[in-house]
């Protein structure tokens, strides 16, 4: 194919530079901007899906840690309640231990110290403190039988709360009523 060139000599074609226009620029800028902005997004969206991941992890592994700090503490409170429970049926053996012969004692005590004239009627021992009723002939035989009382290492504290007239059978007898400590 032949060609003719039409143009006088002296111009010679000259290419055209592609310019662009204002417009295209900033489109161009547009579409890059766009472009990163959703690469960061991706990659925000993948750094918060990797860090919602590992805390989901570390939450089952505390719920998991949670548990079995429960189920210890359970086991704690078992064993302290159990110890505490020994603990105090130990206290109670020793008690008893050191108690066991205190009766027999304060038997001993009031039957060795018993005057002449006096009887006893009744007996009450609650809490290291006993309560004597009984009769005398004379309110002396009373007095005496406190001041025995009072000699006994084994005894403290004798207290007479009362004393008064009587009569039983015809005879006439002095009704007291004591209390006093013993000493384990």
């Amino acid at each position: 194919m032949i060609k003719i060139n039409l143009l006088p000599p002296d111009k010679k074609l000259e290419k055209k530079e592609v310019t662009q226009t204002p417009s295209r620029k900033f489109l161009t800028t547009l579409i890059l901007v766009v472009l990163i902005t959703l690469a960061a997004l991706v990659a925000i969206t993948s750094y918060l899906t990797y860090a919602n991941e590992e805390l989901k992890k570390q939450s089952n592994n505390n719920k998991a840690l949670i548990g079995q700090l429960q189920r210890n503490l359970q086991d704690i409170k078992k064993y302290e309640s159990l110890n505490a429970s020994i603990e105090k049926k130990s206290n109670l053996i020793e008690t008893l231990r050191k108690h066991q012969n205190v009766p027999v004692r304060i038997l001993d005590e009031i039957s060795a110290i018993l005057p002449e004239g006096v009887w006893l009627t009744n007996l009450s021992y609650k809490d290291n403190e006993v309560i004597l009723e009984g009769y005398a002939f004379t309110n002396l035989d009373i007095v005496s039988y406190i001041e025995n009382f009072k000699k006994s290492p084994f005894i403290s504290e004798p207290y007479l709360n009362e004393s008064k007239y009587d009569e039983i059978n015809k005879i006439q007898v002095y009704k007291f009523k004591l209390n006093f400590k013993v000493k384990v």
